[in-house]
């Protein structure tokens, strides 16, 4: 009994050590700690243009057209939602004029059934660019977002908000 809570306990550290980070920084020119905490406002642009679903097709192959609006809008309000909860001085809105803009491209979606826990649901990921640029129109910084998941739910097309909204708190925490 023993050795196998021994090896439970040093599976779930192997797997909390090896669980990655979806963001990665490519370019900041400026501690991006302390710019999250600045009093200022910002604004948020989602652009779709170019999504792929699955690197292979259009969302819109995928999802009705309804469906698909309903993500683009639903992804945009959870973002804001989860950055505004976890930002200790930064407030993001959309449509108002801010004093910095957040440019997110959305390159690829995916999603898949997770059949583990309670009961199957959907698990929505993310792939794409995240730009922060100030009120000249200079780049601050340049974040590549690789797989970001995590957001589940038992309806497909709200599964890629609630992915959104976790993505949206831990750019809030970036270092």
């Amino acid at each position: 009994m023993k050795k196998m809570a021994v090896l439970l306990c040093s599976m779930l550290v192997c797997m909390s050590a090896l669980a990655g980070n979806p963001l990665k920084v490519t370019s900041s020119k400026v501690n991006l700690k302390d710019f999250m905490k600045k009093n200022a406002t910002a604004t948020l642009v989602l652009d779709w243009k170019n999504t792929t679903y699955d690197e292979k097709k259009s969302p819109l192959d995928e999802f009705s057209a309804t469906d698909y609006e309903f993500i683009k809008k639903d992804c945009a309000e959870k973002f804001i939602e989860g950055f505004n909860d976890k930002s200790k001085g930064l407030k993001l809105g959309q449509g108002d004029k801010g004093d910095y803009q957040f440019l997110i491209t959305v390159k690829n979606i995916d999603s898949f059934i997770n059949v583990m826990g309670w009961g199957s649901r959907t698990e929505a990921k993310m792939w794409g660019t995240l730009k922060i640029v100030d009120a000249s129109g200079d780049t601050i910084a340049e974040i590549n977002i690789d797989e970001a998941e995590d957001g589940t739910d038992y309806v497909r097309r709200e599964a890629f908000g609630k992915t959104f909204l976790l993505l949206g708190e831990r750019i809030a925490k970036l270092k």
